[in-house]
């Protein structure tokens, strides 16, 4: 039973080989696929030259034939040419899309590296410096308590985490970033755990009455929410509603907004 077991584990490991070897070539092969298509474009480029005002009026004549082809089409074949038009803008667009966007890769960063660093140190093989070989800097840049605000897209609630105290920074750096344990926290601040438990349970009572705050003035000016922001409202008003209710404190976003004005 054993042997079975050790087998099919082996017969899985092998698949999960096969199919990380699949995606790595057809990535290098998507790879040299856009570098030739730079090269091709690059020579047409080179080989016509036209100030920018001739490009921009060729660009209107363009977008206007296409509106004058699209009116007067009436046939099968009229809009088959349209579509053919529409095809061929839309497959510039995603190539230009695709020179200038680093996309991740379906690999993970961390697959295929040597055990024990065999050949190559440990800091090459980790994930941050594959990132930063990738083109990828920013996850590096703001790898920090007092910046880690810049990685967050909302900008009410990156507000809301730079405003914190620098001792609540480093706290929800530690546990929400690097994932470390209570324990460990609290060595690190020469603190004891429980302390640490309670300085959590403060900033995320912050955080979370700010981010009710910030939802409901958005779902007042009919605003539109993800379905998590609605569950969020929906799990957290039992919470923050009375309090709202009695004295509705003013968010971080629009204490900016008065302050602007």
């Amino acid at each position: 039973m054993q042997k079975r077991t050790e087998a099919f584990s082996e017969m899985e490991d092998n698949g999960f080989e096969n199919e990380f070897l699949d995606a790595l070539i057809r990535e290098r092969s998507a790879i040299e696929k856009i570098e030739q298509e730079k090269e091709e474009n690059s020579f047409m480029e080179e080989t016509v030259t036209a100030p920018a005002l001739k490009k921009k009026l060729w660009r209107d004549t363009q977008k206007e034939a296409l509106a004058r082809l699209e009116d007067s089409a009436r046939t099968e074949e009229d809009f088959r040419n349209v579509q053919s038009w529409w095809d061929r803008l839309e497959a510039n667009a995603d190539r230009r899309y695709r020179y200038h966007v680093i996309g991740r890769s379906d690999i993970p960063l961390e697959w295929g590296a040597a055990p024990e660093e065999v050949i190559l140190p440990e800091p090459i093989q980790s994930v941050f410096w594959k990132q930063i070989t990738k083109g990828e800097f920013l996850d590096t840049i703001f790898d920090c308590p007092f910046e880690m605000q810049e990685l967050v897209e909302d900008i009410d609630i990156a507000q809301s985490i730079h405003e914190l105290k620098d001792v609540h920074k480093e706290v929800l750096y530690y546990s929400a970033i690097r994932q470390y344990s209570n324990q460990r926290i609290a060595h690190i601040r020469n603190q004891t755990d429980r302390n640490i438990l309670k300085v959590k349970n403060t900033i995320l009572k912050k955080l979370r009455k700010e981010l009710y705050t910030i939802l409901c003035e958005r779902q007042e000016t009919q605003q539109p929410l993800c379905r998590r922001e609605k569950e969020f409202l929906e799990n957290y008003s039992s919470v923050f509603a009375d309090n709202r209710q009695t004295k509705p404190p003013e968010s971080n976003a629009t204490k900016r907004k008065q302050d602007k004005k």
